[in-house]
């Protein structure tokens, strides 16, 4: 199974995916590329690895890696937002790559899309991190609403989320004088969500990939 789950910088994307359980192998593994595995330092973490990586090579060669392993009940990818931009960035600075940089971002939206497909068949289960976005979309009677959603290029976002069993905004709310973090599953017009797995409004961290 597959999630990407999405929140503003510091909405706590990080530190809630590594909650998910892990039934099988009791083992995950965080796969960073934003530097902000920095904030698991604060929390303990007994059953996680962590990998940071500084390419969009060493990133994907580290998925499949993982994949092959066969150690980890779930795989963190952490985040695809920022590997986007990542990757755009070694293209543009890539003197082999070729001078149109429309090619480059052709090239990274289709291994993104490849990406995302190769996670639909792995052993393990994936989670995707993105940043959010806010866009303005209109709807069929021809009003306008903002719509919270993964910060991906418009051209990948459906190909991305739809090969998703779940997607869900990362927040939380006052429960007394503390504060509980979960997963909003429930799409509307104004919130990309989904929740194949169980059709739910809402999960705990923990319970992403359980019912």
């Amino acid at each position: 199974m597959n999630a990407l789950l999405f929140a503003p910088s510091g909405g706590g994307k990080t530190v809630n995916s590594t909650l998910v359980k892990a039934d099988k192998r009791k083992k995950n593994v965080l796969i960073c590329t934003d530097n902000s595995s920095i904030v698991l330092k604060n929390f303990e973490r007994p059953n996680l690895d962590i990998v940071d990586v500084h390419t969009a090579k060493d990133f994907v060669d580290t998925y499949h890696r993982c994949c092959d392993e066969k150690k980890y009940d779930n795989i963190i990818l952490d985040n695809l937002s920022d590997l986007f931009d990542m990757w755009i960035l070694e293209m543009a600075e890539d003197p082999k790559a070729a001078k149109d940089v429309r090619q480059h971002y052709q090239i990274v939206y289709q291994a993104l899309k490849r990406l995302t497909r190769e996670s639909t068949a792995a052993e393990s289960n994936t989670i995707f991190t993105c940043w959010s976005d806010i866009q303005q979309i209109t709807l069929p009677d021809g009003s306008q609403v903002q719509r919270m959603q993964p910060k991906l290029p418009y051209k990948i976002l459906d190909n991305v989320c739809g090969l998703m069993n779940v997607v869900g905004l990362v927040t939380s709310a006052m429960d007394g004088d503390k504060k509980r973090w979960y997963y909003a599953l429930e799409g509307s017009q104004t919130l990309m969500a989904k929740d194949q797995i169980g059709c739910r409004k809402s999960c705990l961290p923990e319970n992403l990939f359980t019912l």
